[in-house]
């Protein structure tokens, strides 16, 4: 007898009786299922560069830097007396800065072979998709460069201070502890690598359990501090790395530690192949800035090359000591040298050293504190606040903890009911200097942690002669360079492929560099 369906099928009986010995009923893990394919190619990439997006750019001409010139503000030195009859005034005084912002190239590179341009034939454009994700990746580096960079050393870290403590930690009595300490730029906070390390401080503990806190005075400009610790001299290794100037130290490691992985955006902290580990070895060459020859980064690869000054390297560098500076169009010519080496531009700087922003009525001091020297000075009020999500965060926790800032929404639901709303946001602050003026608060996802920038946007000064503060120059933007294909046998993606870059060549200028004001070393509000 004939096995129903055998002749449907077309198969002969004794095929379909094999079949029917072969399995013992259809489940999950047997089922007859065809592929229910997607054809969306998703991308879980995230591309939110609010600051370059609020720069305006423009085409500059060939050189290697922007050159400008800025009379100063000099009113407190004018000499405001009463004139006798028949005598002449006193000359009314002016001072000129030239500055100068370094062209500098930002580039991200890839490679498409003609194999996987073939096997995606008729799903997506290969190469057009890897295009399109190596020009995301273009504007998320130019984002963190136009915040970050800087084409100069950071400050040499000071003396280390170390308060032993008898709880809070797992280090032994009668323990030495010795640590070093190298700051971050805020390019290191992303790309890896620090300033030189500082000078060996130790200390010895006088009970078990102990822990030992370690300080440095605030590096001016760094987003970050690597921590070196070991129990006897020259014997350091990497321990942490903080936001701010301060580390509790509660064990002594034995080898390099990984970096931080609750810090999003650390050279390491997150991405394929986390956790990454530390720095290996304690710094002796400086790769804080972007001409720092020879140096490397925690991850091996090298820092030479020339980096422009972003937004905090505009603000918080010293100008050359003379006031004329380097020689226009030279390649030193980058306008801005390390802070403490040269004449200060003034601009508002404070750190926190550790500390959390201080809530006083409805208002935040260290805030009111740079607003009323920024009015003091300029008779201005930023146009926005710069903060990453970690101050973000807290500066609305703080304010909304405060009983005399909170207000309770009940808005009416859609069947009739109340519905509460639990928690707020905090979208503006209030300068109650100049008559109540809001200003915006912006977040930066590039913006390294701990610390709040005071931005202006534009000088409403007469003459000023300024339609925008913040700009870019660029020799080229968005360019797609690409590579003749060199054949290699034997190796994966040595055939025929396409190789190329997208690269911009620009400037960043700040014209309003010494009204701008910038707060660090602020710990998250609990």
């Amino acid at each position: 007898m004939s096995s129903y369906g055998a002749d449907m099928l077309g198969i002969t009986d004794e095929t379909f009786q094999m079949v029917k010995a072969a399995t013992s009923g259809i489940d999950t893990a047997t089922a007859i299922a065809g592929i229910d394919f997607i054809h969306d190619l998703m991308s879980w990439v995230p591309v939110d560069t609010p600051f370059f997006n609020s720069v305006p750019r423009g085409a500059g001409a060939g050189a290697v830097s922007v050159f400008w010139e800025t009379l100063q503000n000099i009113n407190a030195l004018q000499q405001w007396t009463g004139i006798g009859r028949d005598f002449a005034a006193n000359l009314a005084k002016k001072q000129n800065q030239y500055s100068f912002s370094p062209y500098a190239v930002v580039g991200q590179g890839s490679t498409v072979t003609w194999d996987a341009i073939a096997q995606a034939e008729g799903y997506a454009d290969a190469l057009a998709v890897d295009t399109v994700q190596t020009i995301n990746q273009q504007l998320i580096a130019l984002e963190v460069n136009q915040l970050n960079s800087a084409n100069f050393a950071l400050p040499a870290v000071g003396t280390v201070s170390l308060v032993p403590s008898t709880s809070g930690g797992t280090i032994p009595t009668t323990t030495a502890v010795y640590v070093k300490c190298a700051a971050r730029s805020g390019m290191n906070w992303y790309a890896g690598g620090s300033g030189v390390a500082s000078a060996e401080a130790n200390t010895t503990t006088t009970a078990a359990g102990s822990s030992v806190t370690a300080s440095v005075p605030p590096v001016k400009s760094a987003a970050g501090y690597d921590w070196y610790v070991g129990s006897a001299s020259g014997a350091e290794l990497y321990y942490t790395t903080t936001p701010v100037n301060t580390v509790v130290i509660t064990l002594i490691p034995t080898v390099a530690a990984n970096v931080p992985t609750a810090y999003a955006g650390l050279a390491g902290s997150y991405g394929p192949g986390s956790p990454i580990q530390g720095p290996t070895t304690v710094p002796t060459t400086d790769s804080s800035y972007g001409l720092g020859a020879g140096a490397v980064n925690q991850f091996g690869a090298a820092s030479a090359g020339i980096w422009q000054n972003g937004l905090i390297a505009s603000i918080l560098g010293d100008w050359p000591s003379s006031p004329d500076g380097p020689v226009p169009g030279s390649e030193g010519a980058a306008g801005f040298v390390t802070p403490g080496t040269g004449t200060t531009q003034g601009a508002y700087w404070k750190s926190l050293n550790g500390g959390q922003l201080t809530v006083e009525g409805a208002a935040f001091a260290e805030i009111d504190a740079l607003l009323v020297s920024l009015y003091n000075t300029y008779q201005i009020t930023p146009s926005r606040l710069l903060m990453p999500s970690d101050v973000m965060l807290s500066f609305n926790n703080a304010f909304l903890n405060n009983p005399q800032a909170v207000t309770w929404l009940s808005p009416d639901a859609s069947n009739g009911k109340l519905e509460g709303v639990m928690g707020g946001h905090v979208a503006n602050y209030v300068n109650k200097v100049v008559n109540g003026e809001k200003i915006p608060l912006w977040l930066m996802p590039y913006l390294p942690p701990g610390r709040i920038v005071a931005v202006i946007d534009s000088l409403p000064f007469p003459g000023a002669n300024v339609t925008s503060a913040l700009q870019v120059r660029t020799l080229y933007d968005f360019f797609r360079f690409d590579y003749g294909a060199n054949r290699t046998a034997g190796s994966t993606s040595g055939g025929p492929r396409y190789d190329y870059e997208i690269r911009s060549e620009q400037a960043f200028i700040n014209k309003a560099s010494a009204i701008c004001g910038v707060l660090q070393d602020i710990s998250p509000t609990t």
